[in-house]
């Protein structure tokens, strides 16, 4: 599969991923003064292993382990990092080797983008929500008061290597999380994608690698046209806006989920504003519903109590302007429009339409 280059960062996928980064690190070995490796503790045991066997070149480095789970995606995490960095006599030289979920990289592009104003960082993503969703565009950040991403900036890794060894193994329910944006990315800009993946009667791993290629080079796309998120970039928020504020309402519960099925639910109540709003085919929603609760269950229940609350959390969404909450939606599959300013009340009849 052809690698994906934007502004210098290189996307590699396959069999032949380890190669092209330990050619890297071979061609900047006199460069690169120490190699640091970010991982939690899952990715230490199962992940780092596996790379570090394909990697004739990474003979010497450093590991800085953290929890998993998005709990932990917060800047007293980020602190502990930049301590541990500056501990181990880290310089501007240094290479970080983001090893994990879309938690690691996201939240060691970070670390790396500000210690020292910026070393260099690579991204080695382990789960399918992270190879599909955080393998292009630079975005980095930590959550900030249970507000997602709150804190972060623009910054692109050197390399970001998409291997299908890691997800070879993964739990049915992390595979999910990741097809929910795969979902997303056909809904606002492919119809083909869409209709492949709908067509299934489940989603397993078979074939993976050329769906994550195809899913990600819809976003490579967006993101080569708007970097920073001025417009066109803009509807990969799809789903996002509601299904962000569900996630955060349901991370204290007994009962939290998956980012990718928080979007999914985002996507089913986002689908109905579509057809109320933008002219989405009316059937639409209904059949998608049905669809995303045959994929991801049943058992997420939100009640007319709870719909403040979650509205509430959404009024914090950094995509919002003074002119309200603000929303990507679909004119028809594989066409989305951008800047949809909506009123509350609206807001809160979609929410309902997930639990009807």
């Amino acid at each position: 599969m052809t690698p994906l280059e934007i502004d210098g960062c290189k996307v590699v996928f396959g069999g032949g991923s380890f190669a092209e980064l330990d050619g890297y690190l071979s061609e900047n070995a006199a460069r690169i003064s120490k190699t640091v490796i970010l991982c939690d503790t899952n990715s230490h045991e199962y992940c780092l292993p596996l790379m570090a066997e394909n990697l004739p070149a990474l003979t010497d480095y450093e590991i800085i382990e953290v929890e998993p789970g998005e709990e932990n995606k917060n800047l007293d995490t980020c602190r502990s990092l930049w301590e541990a960095l500056s501990d181990m006599h880290a310089d501007r030289r240094t290479l970080m080797i983001n090893l994990g979920g879309g938690v690691v990289c996201d939240m060691g592009g970070f670390t790396a983008s500000c210690y020292m104003r910026g070393i260099d960082f690579i991204n080695v993503p382990t789960t399918l929500l992270s190879q599909v969703d955080a393998s292009v565009g630079g975005k980095t950040g930590v959550d900030l008061g249970g507000l997602k991403n709150i804190v972060g900036l623009f910054s692109l890794p050197r390399m970001v290597v998409v291997n299908p060894l890691f997800i070879q193994s993964l739990p049915q329910k992390e595979v999910l999380s990741g097809f929910a944006e795969m979902i997303k990315h056909g809904l606002i800009r492919d119809r083909r994608h869409w209709e492949e993946l709908s067509s299934r009667a489940d989603f397993s791993l078979q074939d993976t690698g050329r769906l994550v290629y195809d899913s990600v080079k819809i976003k490579y796309d967006v993101v080569l046209e708007d970097p920073t998120e001025k417009g066109l970039r803009k509807t990969l928020n799809f789903g996002h806006t509601i299904g962000h504020a569900v996630e955060t309402f349901l991370m204290g519960s007994e009962n939290p989920i998956s980012h990718g099925h928080a979007v999914a639910i985002g996507m089913v109540c986002e689908t109905w504003l579509s057809s109320k709003l933008k002219g989405l085919d009316g059937s639409f929603p209904a059949k998608f519903k049905e669809y995303v609760k045959g994929l991801y269950g049943n058992d997420v229940n939100i009640s007319t109590e709870d719909i403040p609350h979650i509205i509430s959390i959404m009024r914090h969404d950094k995509k919002n302007t003074a002119r309200g909450i603000n929303f990507t939606l679909l004119e028809d599959i594989g066409r989305s429009t951008i800047d949809n300013y909506v009123p509350e009340e609206e807001i809160s009849e979609a929410v309902r339409f997930y639990g009807k």
